[in-house]
């Protein structure tokens, strides 16, 4: 599927890009908030206007000056996001007026202004108004006027817009498998992302809490459709204040939930934490695939029984996730790196195993010949017949004579003996009873 045509909206920090991304695909997808330069990564979203159709790039805010290693990155994807659009939205605040970091910004895409749409922000009242003619000194054509809280104006972007863009079908494809990379801070969750994308997409830093928001990126690999998300690293709640750093670690648990397949980073170097089984546990209790991945695997010193003893221990931590496939890796030598999205996509595809009624109760049957079910709560278990009733995670109904009678032990009996029949790698399964009504 051939991606839709970029459109990148940049500016300098605080001006209300992200305010007017969430505006033009209409829910909170970048963070907002009064910190200034809270977005560093890009953030991506797939939007239809007057049945164009778009990818819209909202970037992290243009920093004039700033020597930091966090703040040079942000700046060289503001200008690489530009530069790779097929349209610019260039974004300022009227209440601060035409500023050195708008005019440093436009000498960066001096031969870029040809796709530049000016729309300038925060226009709430007539004196707002009469204050942007004093952007027309940037030198931009084509200007506009919106207030991106309110969405004043901002359809009359939309249409310019999509007038500059190609008018065509939007391409019908499978949906993208979404797979989040959630973790604590500081355990190479951006250095994943940028290793499987074979390019440095997000911003890397030895300082924990680097990435605030959640990335998508599309990739392709072996003609298949991948979105990657990278999410903020989740903090203990006890460290977690009310304000920013609580809204990063929502939006990690939040995508954990949302997504296919989880990949839930861990720093093989170091202890595993009450934090990284919490983590864990999201993408569990969402019932979406896991892989676990233990990664920085190049600093730890081994021998032939390291692996496994570091698997082990993360099955003994991670006691819920023992279907969880465990896979050692290094973002920064690329150990095995190629080795994760074939599994995630192996993992899809045992989440939408769909198994025949004959098969699946010619299965009961050999289990509960096996082990009977026995003497308990007063009564002995019986199955009368068994069904799928879903997928993503399959899901399997037994029909019984009283649910009572089987103990949870004894379901978890036929929940393993049903993954050793079939395949079931990297996913949950749920197995409910329904009682023969009287």
């Amino acid at each position: 599927m051939k991606r839709p045509p970029v459109v990148a909206v940049v500016g300098k920090p605080n001006a209300g890009k992200s305010t007017f991304f969430n505006r033009v695909v209409r829910r909170r997808r970048a963070i907002t908030h009064a910190t200034s330069g809270v977005t560093r990564d890009v953030v991506e979203e797939l939007v239809f206007w007057n049945d164009v159709p778009f990818t819209l790039v909202d970037t992290g805010g243009y920093f004039f000056g700033a020597r930091d290693a966090i703040s040079r990155g942000v700046r060289d994807r503001v200008i690489a996001a530009a530069k790779s659009a097929a349209v610019i939205v260039f974004l300022c605040d009227v209440d601060t007026g035409p500023t050195d970091e708008d005019e440093a910004l436009l000498r960066e895409l001096r031969s870029e202004r040809a796709r530049m749409i000016l729309v300038v922000n925060k226009v709430e009242n007539d004196a707002d108004r009469w204050s942007v003619h004093e952007f027309h000194r940037l030198g931009i054509e084509t200007t506009f006027a919106v207030s991106a809280l309110h969405g004043e104006g901002v359809g009359e972007v939309l249409d310019e817009i999509a007038a500059r863009l190609p008018r065509r079908a939007a391409p019908r494809a499978d949906a993208p498998l979404a797979i989040a990379v959630v973790g604590k801070p500081n355990v190479g969750k951006s250095s994943l992302v940028n290793a499987l994308v074979g390019e440095e997409r997000n911003i890397v830093s030895e300082i924990p809490g680097t990435t605030r928001d959640s990335v998508s990126i599309v990739v392709r690999r072996a003609g298949r459709e991948f979105v990657l998300i990278d999410t903020a690293g989740v903090k203990r709640r006890a460290r977690t204040e009310r304000g920013l750093a609580a809204i990063t670690s929502h939006r990690s648990l939040s995508s954990a939930r949302r997504a296919d397949v989880v990949l839930v980073v861990i720093d093989a170097s170091a202890p595993i934490s009450r934090q990284d089984v919490r983590v864990a546990s999201e993408g569990h209790r969402a019932r979406a695939g896991i892989v676990i991945l233990a990664n920085k695997w190049d600093l730890v010193e081994k021998d032939s029984k390291t692996e496994a003893s570091l698997i082990r221990t993360i099955r003994e931590a991670m006691q819920f996730l023992y279907y969880a496939p465990v896979l050692t890796v290094s973002a920064l030598t690329n150990l095995r790196v190629d080795r994760i999205l074939p599994l995630a996509a192996r993992i899809e595809k045992a989440r939408e195993t769909k198994v025949s009624t004959s098969r699946l109760n010619k299965a009961i049957e050999t289990i509960t010949t096996q082990t009977p079910p026995g003497y308990y709560a007063g009564g002995a278990g019986k199955i009368y017949y068994a069904t799928q009733t879903g997928v993503k995670p399959p899901t399997f109904t037994l029909f019984v004579n009283k649910a009572a009678y089987f103990p949870r032990s004894y379901i978890r009996y036929i929940n393993n003996q049903l993954r050793n029949m079939f395949t079931f790698e990297g996913t949950a399964v749920t197995i409910s009873l329904k009682s023969k009504e009287r």
